[in-house]
């Protein structure tokens, strides 16, 4: 018989519930900071640029990356449908993914997709039933709310002007236009992870509850609401916490703490260790009922893209099975037949153990196919990754390293089969000093 106890579900309901608030968290901040306070922050239905790659003290997204320029937009479709255009980008890459509250991509516009030309689409929610112009290409979210994060290939601070031009070609028109205030009782300061997980159980499902009354579960969720409605979870009604007793809010705390716990720990039980990194190319971006995955990717980097677009080898350990920390040296060999393989470009990026930068000396954070590496003369490519400065002949493959542990990321766009059947790996860390 399955268990059914306050404390496991408590865990489950929690788990399932967690990518549902972090979403609605980073909604409510993002459309609620005061204008020009932050550059991806905004009224919604409207695109938010960040015109250059993110400083050190840059804490709007998990493991940002710097290799595109981002533009974000939340799209609020209560009101009716937006329309969104895209122009043509000259084949420059880019991508464009809408992403329901739940975590899920549910399209991604681009070059894989619908090629790098002008496009427009109109974008409804899920229990729209008005007419819609006969020509529209139609986008039906799943929910109501909407996150578009757009990337945009850059190739250093040298490209930015060209990118931002691009930018500018992405638009979002409400078909009817409302009034958005801004809230002034949300917390636009702090970081919606920290946030979240700074709930106790009883908040924690409050909010849960008053999200999933706004944002329909999907159709294959049945079961798990099924299972999480001695709670009081029911999409369409709020959580009382007056109907429990002292120990009942205490299992349920347990439960919420040990779920939390279980989210945030390495990513061992949802990616597939290989030479000490963790790759994941099954199950991202689009996660069905992989609830525990799809909670553990919300925490450690929201907005993650289908495979077939990109794929985020993380590093665990170096060649000995050991942790990575920045009081050693380490070097990333790649040999000439072992490059990262992609369609579009690859890159390496530094951050501490939380997934965020760290200023260092030259304000370098990511290193790619792109930068003016050194190649050996056989083709192989050596990467080195130290809190030292190497000095000016190591300089140009010099990954900078904060000291403590390091949460290095490796990116691959556009990524060919042999990345995500596993043919091709990361090849091994090794220190060196």
């Amino acid at each position: 018989m399955m268990s059914d106890d306050l404390r496991t579900l408590a865990h489950e309901a929690y788990v399932y519930l967690y990518p549902l608030v972090t979403m609605d968290v980073t909604r409510r901040q993002a459309v609620s900071a005061p204008p020009g306070d932050k550059p991806l922050f905004g009224p919604p239905n409207e695109f938010h640029h960040l015109r250059e790659f993110p400083p050190a003290e840059f804490r709007s997204v998990v493991r940002p990356n710097f290799d595109t320029l981002y533009s974000s937009a939340w799209l609020d479709l209560t009101a009716g449908p937006v329309a969104l255009h895209v122009s043509d980008t000259g084949g420059r890459y880019f991508m464009v993914p809408l992403l329901d509250m739940w975590t899920d991509v549910f399209a991604t516009l681009g070059p894989r997709t619908t090629g790098s030309g002008d496009q427009d689409y109109l974008v409804v929610g899920p229990d729209h039933e008005g007419e819609l112009p006969a020509a529209a290409r139609v986008l039906r979210a799943p929910t109501p709310h909407v996150w578009v994060i757009g990337r945009i290939q850059t190739n250093g601070p040298a490209d930015y002007e060209k990118v931002r031009r691009i930018q500018d070609g992405l638009t979002l028109e409400a078909l009817h236009p409302v009034e958005h205030p801004v809230d002034p009782a949300v917390d636009a300061v702090t970081d919606p992870l920290a946030t979240v997980n700074g709930f106790t159980a009883v908040e924690f499902f409050t909010r849960a509850c008053r999200a999933l009354a706004d944002n329909p579960p999907h159709p294959t969720d049945f079961s798990v609401l099924a299972r999480i409605a001695p709670l009081g979870i029911v999409p369409g009604r709020d959580f009382d916490p007056d109907r429990f007793t002292d120990p009942d809010l205490a299992a349920l705390e347990a439960g919420a703490v040990s779920a939390r716990k279980a989210i945030l720990s390495p990513l061992d039980t949802i990616a597939t260790p290989v030479n000490g990194w963790r790759v994941s190319a099954e199950t991202m971006g689009v996660y069905g009922n992989a609830y525990f995955k799809r909670a553990a990717i919300a925490a450690i980097g929201l907005g993650a893209n289908p495979p077939e677009d990109a794929i985020y080898p993380v590093l665990a350990t170096d060649a000995d099975g050991e942790p990575v920390t920045g009081e050693h040296d380490y070097l990333l060999h790649f040999p000439a037949d072992g490059l990262p393989p992609v369609d579009a470009f690859w890159s390496l990026t530094m951050y501490d153990a939380e997934g965020f930068q760290v200023a260092n000396g030259i304000d370098r954070f990511a290193l790619g196919d792109r930068d003016p590496l050194v190649y050996g003369a056989d083709g192989s490519l050596d990467l080195l990754i130290s809190h030292r400065d190497p000095g000016p002949d190591k300089r140009a493959n010099w990954l900078p390293a904060p000291t403590g542990p390091l949460g290095l990321t490796l990116r691959l766009y556009a990524p060919r089969p042999a990345a995500l059947n596993g043919r091709w790996a990361p090849p091994a860390v090794r220190r060196i000093g």
